[in-house]
């Protein structure tokens, strides 16, 4: 479902540890690290089953999938994303998404940015907050530059994979600055008058343009102003027909720079919960976290523990609220916490099934999951 973006917030008061919430024997699981409890979250007035994944240590780690493979009639859920991910355990729902046609998600429509496995991926669409994976730190945004060299002259990338024009509840953003498509997303270009698309090959395909950090060669092999579909080790920059890429001719070649400091796995979510122990303060107009909802939630305590949390509801009559979601936190003693996709996307998938009990009853197919995988 899609999130609320919420201004940005500040921090309001310390929390200190409070003692863990003890399942009974026969609501936990351990197996090879990897902890699962059922656990009670009554004495927070959340009266839905609240699902707990737990490890720690260097067996696991937490990797970001976006919905592409073919199976599932082509629609992916976070247990199908698990089933097809060599070494995957464990699976919840990603990132905020909106629905572009009824039924058919579609990767490119994601909120919030997107960094795997060092590469950018994608970039927030609509004021976001991110979650470091790697790193287990929260953030209020994406931290991201992107520019091609053209004879010396920069062109900065203000958009990477984003889908535009973007239409959201209260939200309209019309093509804008200069647009970077690549080959992980597979979308079309945006098609729009006095745009043109600017079709590129990596001169070095060994690499992504994308990757952060680094600086890719690229050389320029047609131009069009219809909306195309990027190719494999093609790289396509829209830009409006007046701008310094005009001035190139096919078989010149630019150089594109991309810079983060957000780390090699990062992903968008909303809102922070918890960083650093202190507790985020949620906006008085973010309904969707003052009132209860299914949720799906990451976290870490301050031994680096991750935690991944589901809480079963329905939408705006049970769950739990941001603050109820907070008190389930802190009795795990966890210190950092990022809320994920929630209402009917919640899904905590282990032990090969599904172990809550999605909102409408079956899974939903989401856009982007978070996977728990052995370490190689």
């Amino acid at each position: 479902m899609l999130g609320v973006a919420s201004s940005t917030a500040a921090p309001l008061t310390a929390v200190s540890a409070a003692a863990r919430v003890v399942p009974a024997a026969s609501d936990t699981t351990s197996e090879n690290g990897l902890h699962i409890d059922a656990i009670s979250g009554r004495r927070y007035g959340v009266l839905r089953a609240v699902h707990v994944l737990t490890f720690s240590g260097s067996q696991y780690t937490v990797k970001i999938d976006l919905a592409h493979h073919a199976i599932d009639g082509g629609e992916q859920t976070p247990s199908s994303m698990c089933r097809t991910t060599a070494g995957c355990v464990a699976a919840v729902n990603g990132d905020y998404f909106d629905l572009t046609h009824p039924g058919e998600p579609d990767p490119g429509d994601e909120v919030g940015g997107i960094i795997q496995n060092c590469v950018l991926l994608h970039t927030p669409e609509i004021a976001h907050q991110q979650a470091d994976l790697d790193g287990q730190s929260v953030s209020e945004g994406l931290n991201w530059s992107s520019s091609v060299d053209v004879n010396g002259v920069s062109v900065p990338i203000t958009a990477i994979n984003q889908e535009l024009p973007m239409s959201y509840v209260k939200v309209h953003l019309p093509l804008a600055g200069t647009l970077l498509f690549t080959p992980p997303y597979a979308l079309r270009t945006p098609s729009a008058t006095g745009w043109v698309t600017y079709e590129f090959t990596q001169v070095d395909g060994s690499t992504s343009p994308t990757t952060i950090n680094t600086t890719a060669e690229l050389e320029l092999a047609a131009q069009t102003e219809k909306a195309v579909k990027v190719t494999s080790g093609q790289v396509d920059i829209s830009a409006s027909a007046g701008s310094t890429l005009a001035t190139l001719q096919v078989g010149d070649t630019v150089t594109m720079t991309t810079t983060s400091t957000s780390g090699c796995d990062n992903i968008g979510g909303h809102p922070l919960l918890l960083n650093h122990g202190v507790v985020t303060p949620i906006v008085p107009a973010d309904t969707y976290m003052a009132k209860p909802y299914a949720r799906t939630v990451i976290g870490w305590t301050a031994s680096g523990e991750t935690v991944l949390m589901t809480v079963d509801g329905k939408d705006g009559v049970s769950g739990a609220t941001a603050n109820q979601l907070v008190s389930l936190l802190q009795s795990l003693n966890v210190v950092t916490a990022f809320d994920l996709d929630g209402g009917i996307s919640t899904t905590l998938y282990a032990k090969g099934r599904v172990l809550n009990r999605p909102s409408h009853g079956t899974e939903r197919p989401v856009s982007t999951a978070l996977l728990v995988v052995r370490s190689q």
